[in-house]
């Protein structure tokens, strides 16, 4: 007996030495190829293959815990109908259910010999007798959970279930590794995410643009199911839809949530948890499943099928805005650290680009009011201004005859004054025409023909004042992207000031020129110059430089403003060189039309 026992004892012993033999080298294979990889699914099904292979199981998962550590998401399966499982990928299972949720939440590995008496046992296929599920855990953190589950009541053993803590143990480390390279690429991701967002935010100043980019960039980046963009009205006690946002990729079965009507309006009382984040500018997560909630907004949420929301306010410096609700519809989502940082990163660019919005719009209706006012004033003054000239004409010729010296003074100071409004007039309008065809299309513009006409017409004035005019120019024609009608006009006021402004029987020079892809057009007199300190605000809208001995010279202050307008619209660039008592010269250049553009 002795013996026999004694023989059975060493054979047993043996056996045991041969299986943790075979469980070591196991176990160096393991190490080994969980090491040679940082691809987390192929971390993952590296270790259920161990696992399934050693202990004989029907069926198992490897599910990977979330950022905020509530749920499990099963990645690799074995075993099971995909169907079931790509449901449950898509609606994560909390710790707070199943038997991988139990190992997840206890940090133990849980051994069910019988699932029928396990109350927390979710059902994921037919037939299922038993099942294990190990936590994987490093430094305190739960990373996942080896789940496994067999056909037979005695399928597992006590020592499977100590050998799936022993492999998830060597896991963690693995896993540990390929987590944190992914969240080096997650992070990665989110900059490029919120870089992109960022692009499309800024990509326009129509509002609705900047609207629509916003709803569809937050909706992106945090990965919510649906967005709700909204504006403070009233004394800022109420909040109206703007716009709304739902991922693509979603339906009523996957994402139930029920957006509400742009245009709608939410009285802010009701909703005292938005009101505050609104009010103290902070971002506040929002959960159906928290018990402290408002009756207000928990009535909100489950009128529109919301889960969580993350309330993002919209401010610029102490002006608020409204909120942005990104809200989950699928989950009960855990909003954690990161999510908020991006909402915030989010949320001052969203705001930024609104207050740009809101001042283009403005400066748009102030333009449209400014031109308006123009028409009108111009409309209303040219008559009256009309009549009084003719009048005045009239008047001179009946009575002229009588007047005395002082009195024709006071006729010449009468019409300065009335030619002086006219040209004003005229050159508001040109100024205000110049400005409403800033989106006009460009076509091809002969400028040396341009010049030539406008030299021709001037020569007359100059021939007047007893100048002495001359034109050089290419042979060759060039040709620039422009409108005529304006180019005329400034051609037109640097020749005519050049006039205006010499004395009589001076010298002006007009040059045209090619330069390394530009024309360069430059009006040159021996003038009465001006001094350095003028030359500064000569191209500003009403500034006159008055030198001594131009006292006499009318003039409205708009024709050099005129010009830069032109010019910089063409893509172009003034100057102006000038010395008192010598002369000035004024010029400008542009760029040369090409073949292509000539083509086009």
């Amino acid at each position: 007996m002795n013996g026999n026992s004694h023989r059975t004892n060493k054979n047993s012993k043996s056996d045991n030495r041969e299986e943790q033999l075979e469980e070591l080298l196991m176990f160096q294979r393991v190490d080994q190829e969980l090491n040679s990889t940082l691809n987390l699914e192929n971390v993952l099904t590296l270790t259920l293959d161990w696992a399934m292979r050693r202990t004989g199981a029907a069926a198992g998962i490897m599910a990977v815990t979330t950022l905020d550590g509530g749920n499990l998401i099963p990645l690799v399966s074995l075993g099971y109908d995909p169907e079931r499982i790509r449901k449950s990928i898509e609606n994560p299972v909390s710790i707070s259910e199943g038997v991988s949720g139990r190992a997840a939440r206890t940090k133990k590995v849980q051994f069910v010999p019988d699932v029928a008496h396990d109350p927390d046992y979710i059902a994921m296929a037919d037939g299922i007798r038993c099942a294990i599920a190990a936590p994987i855990e490093m430094r305190g953190r739960v990373l996942g959970v080896i789940s496994l589950e067999g056909d037979q009541e005695d399928s597992f053993s006590e020592a499977d279930a100590s050998f799936v803590k022993r492999l998830a143990a060597r896991a963690a480390v693995a896993l540990d590794n390929a987590r944190l390279y992914q969240e080096t690429e997650r992070r990665a991701n989110e900059m490029a995410s919120l870089y992109g967002a960022s692009r499309a935010i800024s990509s326009s100043l129509e509002r609705a643009d900047v609207l629509r980019n916003a709803a569809q960039a937050v909706g992106d980046v945090l990965g919510v199911s649906s967005v709700v963009i909204t504006e403070l009205r009233g004394d800022q006690d109420k909040i109206v839809v703007v716009q709304t946002h739902q991922a693509p990729a979603l339906t009523a079965a996957t994402a139930p949530d029920k957006l509400p009507a742009e245009g709608g309006e939410f009285d802010l009382k009701t909703l005292p948890e938005i009101q505050t984040s609104i009010q103290q500018r902070r971002i506040a997560a929002v959960s159906a499943n928290d018990a402290n909630l408002s009756a207000g907004i928990r009535e909100f949420l489950n009128t529109h099928h919301f889960q969580s929301v993350l309330v993002m306010p919209l401010g610029v410096r102490d002006q608020r805005l409204g909120c942005i609700l990104a809200a989950e519809g699928r989950r009960d989502r855990r909003f954690i650290r990161d999510d908020v940082m991006m909402a915030e990163s989010l949320a001052s660019q969203i705001a930024a680009a609104l207050r740009q919005a809101k001042l283009y719009d403005d400066v748009r209706e102030l333009e449209s009011l400014k031109s308006e006012m123009i028409r009108m004033a111009s409309h209303d003054l040219r008559n009256p201004l009309g009549n009084m000239m003719g009048y005045l004409e009239l008047l001179v010729a009946e009575t002229g005859d009588a007047y005395d010296d002082s009195q024709n003074e006071y006729v010449r100071q009468i019409r300065q004054a009335l030619n002086t409004m006219k040209n004003l007039i005229e050159d508001l309008l040109t100024l205000e025409k110049i400005e409403s065809e800033r989106t006009a299309p460009l076509l091809d513009v002969n400028f040396s023909d341009l010049l030539d006409d406008v030299y021709i017409a001037q020569q007359f004035q100059a021939v007047r004042r007893g100048h002495q005019m001359n034109l050089a120019k290419p042979v060759e024609p060039i040709f620039v992207k422009g409108s005529s009608t304006q180019l005329r006009q400034a051609l037109v006021n640097l020749i005519g000031n050049a006039v205006k402004y010499t004395p009589e029987n001076g010298t002006i020079q007009v040059r045209l020129l090619r330069d390394s892809g530009k024309v360069r057009f430059e009006v040159q007199d021996n003038g009465y110059g001006i001094s350095p300190e003028r030359q500064e605000r000569l191209f500003q809208r009403f500034y006159r430089a008055r030198e001594s001995g131009t006292e006499h010279i009318t003039g409205t202050g708009l024709g050099l403003s005129l010009v830069k307008t032109v010019v910089e619209r063409h893509g172009g660039e003034v100057w102006v060189k000038s010395t008192p008592g010598s002369g000035s010269t004024f010029g400008f250049w542009l760029p040369i039309a090409t073949r292509e553009d000539a083509a086009e």
